[in-house]
């Protein structure tokens, strides 16, 4: 039996929630909400004409903001896609989860979100194209259907209508008397950046973006383009960020192909709907080019989030404080009257949208591939970066309201002043050898996942979007 509730009632009950982290929600089963996740891979938030960008990128984007919440400051914990989503899927660091640097899957012990709704009666459904997403690496948990559109092959296009097609097709023809979770993630814009030409063709020569510096390639993603990075008739900067603002137009369209099958199907009213990305993308900010994930600057960390669900959630507001795509897992749970895990780092964010809190976090940790770890508090940055063969460890501190480009390191000469953030941040780092230890106890003592050889598909998908090479992982 499907438990929803009347609007007016379920109005009052979802907006009277808030649990913190691991407190449990205030129903056993669910409130009969549905949820549908949109999520789209290396999207800036300042890309988005919504978040103050002058190109009309998203305009489908830009509506659904107009009909909910925008969080204007919403970070990724780990600006890679494996790592990000593992955290936004268990509202779990890296060393708690454990998906790592070392481990490079999703341990089955853990609750997922689709899980978690799974449990409480929901039918859970999932369609991605990123081959870091395969199944094979725990991210189907608690998926009654799983759709890896790279599978059958087809142009970076193909599949991004395919899973559109699997979107719309499943909104039109849900007749179940359960509520659904619903995950679509688009791999655009990830490079190669291979917009339609007709996307592209809006932004050529629009006057907008200046065409910058001509562009040499390069071993790597610093001082230039990467040498494998297609780019015909690509020769400036600016040539890059037209392709990388079609690609985002592109997801867009898309984007909107999937709400207005939603706008005219039975579940219109009942439907929570959350927008993000897993990270942004460094479009030459500190000499890094077309990549993301290598250092813990804003745009590799900076990301778009809305949440939208008529009649409950209000309509065309801004929340400036710092948010997390951690407290995605909480807040979905928190809406639907779910029971929350405990031990979630993750918290609802309706006190920010009912305005009871001003703040949620008091603090923001980062960690990426190369071994950094930060710490903000919404204005300070701090940053740490691990001992190598040529260096030793060392701080920087950056402004990031006087700073926004984090050019300025200002630790040399604040070192006093920022003593009680670096505190917090080694605290930070002892917790984690302790939740560490306990998860590598947990590997050893789990079963092994069978089949963990990814599919010569899954091996194109990742060499095609730069993770592979002749020489393996980069």
């Amino acid at each position: 039996m499907r438990h929803w509730l009347g609007a007016g009632l379920i109005a009052s009950q979802l907006l009277a929630c808030g649990a913190g982290p691991g407190d449990p929600g205030t129903a056993s089963t669910h409130a009969g909400i549905n949820v549908l996740l949109l999520t789209i891979d290396t999207l800036r938030a300042d890309h988005l004409t919504c978040y103050g960008y002058p190109r009309k990128t998203s305009p489908t984007m830009d509506g659904l903001a107009s009909r909910g919440v925008l969080f204007d400051n919403a970070f990724t914990y780990w600006p890679k896609t494996r790592a990000s989503f593992a955290a936004m899927f268990t509202s779990l660091y890296a060393s708690q989860h454990g998906l790592t640097v070392r481990e490079r899957d999703l341990p089955d012990y853990n609750q997922t979100l689709a899980e978690a709704l799974k449990e409480s009666g929901y039918q859970t459904a999932a369609a991605v194209d990123n081959g870091n997403l395969d199944r094979q690496l725990g991210f189907s948990q608690g998926f009654d259907r799983y759709l890896q559109v790279w599978d059958d092959g087809g142009t970076e296009a193909d599949r991004t209508e395919r899973l559109t097609d699997f979107a719309t097709g499943f909104l039109e023809t849900y007749q179940e008397t359960d509520p659904f979770f619903l995950w679509i993630h688009y791999v655009n814009p990830h490079t190669p950046y291979e917009p339609p030409e007709e996307l592209l063709d809006l932004f050529r020569e629009d006057g907008v973006v200046p065409r910058g510096p001509k562009l040499e390639p390069v071993i790597g993603y610093h001082g230039g383009v990467n040498r494998h990075l297609p780019g015909a008739g690509t020769s400036y900067w600016g040539d890059y960020v037209d392709r990388y603002d079609g690609e985002v137009a592109f997801a867009d369209r898309e984007i909107g192909r999937v709400l207005e099958a939603l706008e005219k199907s039975s579940h219109r009213d009942s439907t929570l709907i959350v927008l993000t990305s897993d990270h942004g993308e460094s479009l030459g900010e500190h000499d890094y080019y077309f990549d993301h994930g290598y250092d813990l600057f804003d745009p590799s960390l900076r990301v778009p989030l809305i949440l939208a669900f008529p009649g409950i959630l209000p309509q065309g507001e801004i929340v400036q404080s710092a948010v997390s795509t951690l407290d995605i897992f909480p807040s979905v749970l928190d809406l639907a009257q779910v029971t929350f895990p405990p031990g979630l780092q993750g918290r609802s964010l309706l006190p920010l949208v009912r305005r009871t809190e001003e703040q949620l976090h008091e603090r923001l940790f980062f960690q990426n591939d190369q071994h950094q770890v930060g710490i903000s508090n919404g204005r300070l940055k701090l940053i740490l970066y691990p001992q190598t063969e040529q260096a030793e460890s060392y701080y920087e501190l950056y402004d990031t309201w006087r700073d926004p480009g984090e050019l300025d390191n200002r630790y040399p000469a604040s070192q006093q002043a920022v003593a009680p953030l670096q505190a917090e941040l080694g605290s930070f780092r002892t917790r984690t050898v302790a939740w560490q230890q306990e998860t590598d106890r947990r590997r050893r003592e789990a079963p092994a996942r069978q089949d963990v050889e990814l599919s010569e598909e899954t091996l194109r998908n990742l060499e095609a979007l730069g993770y592979l090479s002749k020489g393996g992982e980069r």
